[in-house]
This record gives structure tokens, sequence and C-alpha cells, in this order.
């Protein structure tokens, strides 16, 4: 959910001039379609994108965000889903939830800093350097930092120190727990802030560049995953087939090994359909500490692969979700799923204090 950030933030920096909005759900009390921390960016232009809703809440969002960009300032809506009549924002859906959305204003040359240049150049660095970043919004004042895992706030000198010590230890709890996004109310001036990490993509790493993994590439770059194929063959290893690739990596694996190195946070596809490959591939990450470690084909030949042993549990075999996926495609839906479900494990958590 937090890609949505790095999506909207790369469709705002390829339009400087192009004024947005953008809301983010920042409390959910019941059920809701979306829970806290999604997204979605309103153009001036009529544009958009993401979604907070199912469609019910997007008509009346957009003229809250014409109003929040043509004032500059923020404000904070909350929709009632919980009516069952056509008079409530559920239109009769019964989504049985109250929430909280922050709309900010979100341009190009909004944010400023000590510096001249604009704060969002600054983030596009560290965001090109692929480095997690922490965003701290002050709701009530409508302040907003950027914080770097290493410590340094974006844009303003290291040694400089905005934040109260109550905020700072706050800061400090949130960076050691396994969530992306938590709102916590300050006791001293009674103020709400918005903690969210924005991480860079996972990478995928797919092993094998035949005609099967085309279509799992496509779907998986639209995924928000920095997509690598490994394969010798140059005739199948090139943009042609594989123009949503981040990396395209012409070579034999035991090649890749010696010259690369693979994230520990990472995903790895082997569908080389080559056994002896295959097997050199599992060897060498079937210990490694990866996010996801998958093979194409049925159980029985990846226990071949392991001469006989017991598959691990960390090694996804057969890969995907049981859908009786046939084809090309259908068998890239049943992967990416089961990989959408490991990366979504991690479960975000609202926390008033």
């Amino acid at each position: 959910m937090m890609k949505e950030f790095y999506k909207m933030f790369t469709k705002m920096k390829d339009n400087p001039n192009q004024k947005y909005a953008l809301a983010t759900i920042i409390n959910v009390n019941g059920s809701s379609y979306r829970k806290e921390g999604a997204k979605m960016m309103i153009g001036l232009d009529g544009s958009s994108c993401g979604m907070i809703s199912g469609g019910c809440l997007e008509e009346d969002l957009y003229y809250r965000a014409i109003d929040v960009i043509q004032s500059s300032l923020p404000k904070t809506v909350t929709y009632d889903l919980m009516s069952e009549d056509d008079l409530g924002w559920g239109q009769g859906a019964g989504c049985n939830g109250i929430i909280d959305v922050y709309i900010e204003p979100f341009y190009w040359y909004y944010q400023s800093s000590s510096f001249d240049e604009s704060i969002y150049s600054l983030l596009a660095e560290e965001v090109q350097k692929e480095r997690q970043i922490i965003s701290i919004k002050n709701i009530d004042s409508a302040e907003c930092y950027f914080h770097t895992w290493e410590g340094n706030l974006i844009g303003y000198p290291s040694n400089l120190n905005v934040f109260s010590e109550e905020l700072h230890e706050e800061l400090e709890k949130f960076i050691q727990k396994d969530v992306s996004f938590e709102s916590v109310c300050l006791i001293s001036g009674d103020q709400t802030i918005i903690f969210e990490k924005y991480e860079p993509k996972e990478h995928l790493y797919i092993f094998g560049a035949g005609p099967d993994a085309e279509p799992l590439v496509e779907f998986a770059a639209k995924l928000d995953f920095s997509v690598k194929v490994i394969d010798p063959r140059e005739n199948r290893c090139n943009v042609q087939n594989f123009h949503a690739a981040d990396s395209l990596i012409v070579e034999f694996p035991s090649g890749f090994f010696l010259n690369h190195d693979i994230d520990s946070e990472g995903y790895v596809i082997i569908m080389t359909h080559n056994f002896e490959r295959d097997q050199d591939i599992l060897q060498r990450l079937m210990d490694q500490p990866l996010k996801y470690l998958g093979i194409l084909g049925p159980r029985r030949r990846t226990r071949r692969l392991l001469s006989q042993q017991d598959i691990p549990e960390n090694i996804h075999s057969p890969i995907g979700l049981d859908i009786d996926a046939e084809g090309a495609e259908e068998i890239s839906f049943s992967i990416l799923a089961e990989m959408i479900k490991v990366r979504n494990s991690r479960v975000n958590q609202t926390v008033q204090l």
C-alpha cells in the first residue's frame, strides 16, 4: 500500500506544473473498503490515481480536493459509511465504517524548506537511491517533514532539531515497529501526528525469459515490483519481450551470481525450464533469507532438484495459489496472488496514545 505514494510522487514529479491534492485515510472506525494509509491523488485537471473506496466517496472527494488545491489549505473530512439507506455515503453498500480522510496540497513547488530548491526535488534524490523514507505530518498545523532511515531530515541541516522531545520519542518508537502507518495523538499540544514509511519497490528476480514469463513481468511491474529478468539468451532476454522490466541481465545463472547480489528482502522466481540451471539456482538460494522463493513445476520435480530431500517451508512449490490456473496469464495471476499475500502479511496498525 505504501508503494502508492511513490507511484503518485512520480506522476507529480513528471508533471511539475500540474497541481494535485493527496487524500489519505488516517482513521477507520468499523470496516471500510480500504485501510489506514490508503491514498488517492486528484489533479486540478480532473485526473486521478488510486482509490480510497469502492467508488462511493470519490465524487465528493474530488470537489473537496479541488477546494484544497485552490486554497492551498489541507483539511480532514469524515465519511459515515454505516447508513444502509441511499442518503448515506455508502449508497446502501453497508460498509459499516466511519473513515477520516486527510486531504493536502500535493504539487512540486508546494513544500518549501530552508533551501531554494523544492523539498520534493530533494526527496526525489533519496527515492532514486532506493532509500526508505519516513514522513511526519502534523495534521493540525499542516507541517510535513521527510526523515531518512539514517536519521536526517530532508531539506534541513543535519544538526537542526525541529521536533519536540515527545515527537522525537514517538518517531523512534515508530521506526522500531513493524508497521507502515500510524496515527499518534501527542499529549503536549493535543496534536495528531501521522507517521508513514515509504519503502522502495521490492526487487523481483525472474530466472528464465521464456514466453510464459512475459505476462508475469508485465503484471508484476504494474503491481510495483522492480523486475529483473536473468537469462543467457539474447533473443529472449530483450526489451521487445520484456518492456516492463527494470533490468535485463543476459547471463547464465552461474555468471549472474558471480557479478550480482540478491536483495535479502527480494522475491525470486525460478522458471528456466532447464533442470541443471534450476538446480544450481535453488541450491544457491534455498538457505538465503529471501522474502519469497518459488519454483515453477510440480512438487515432485522440486524434490528431484533437491536430490529427494524434503522441500523446506520457505520454498513455494508448486508455485502460486491453487486456483486451477491454466495458461501463462492465469499462472502469472496465481503466482502474483501468492506474492501479494506474502507482501501484505504485515498488517498496518493505527494507535491512539
